[in-house]
């Protein structure tokens, strides 16, 4: 079996989200406390890395902004699948749509995880 991967490089609009609402916030730490710089979307440039082991059933993504090297923005996990299906990924709340993408190019089924 096959090992495929690929890097590449795409410009986004990102910014830091949780669970709980869309706020975004782009903020810095300093001796006085948490100040807030803004909370709109910054464009960046994000490098991709993607891996899937067909053999193993695992693959794996890293998504940085090249800018800072991942300093500013920065998202790692794990892929499972079963056989050609992806079941299940960790490291992150939701997969980044750049890695579906990918992951269907290599004939991935990802009806579960969309």
């Amino acid at each position: 079996m096959e090992t495929l991967k690929k890097d590449w490089k795409e410009v986004r609009y990102v910014g830091w989200e949780n669970s709980m609402s869309p706020i975004i916030w782009r903020y810095s730490f300093s001796n006085k406390g948490l100040t807030i710089l803004s909370q709109e979307r910054e464009k960046k440039t994000m490098e991709y890395h993607v891996g899937w082991d067909k053999e193993r059933e695992h693959g794996w993504f890293e998504i940085y902004d090249e800018e800072s090297g991942g300093e500013d923005y920065y998202a790692e996990g794990g892929l499972e699948f079963d056989g050609n299906k992806l079941t299940d990924y960790d490291g992150v709340f939701s997969l980044d749509d750049e890695v579906l993408k990918c992951l269907k190019e290599w004939g991935a089924d990802v009806s579960d995880i969309e």
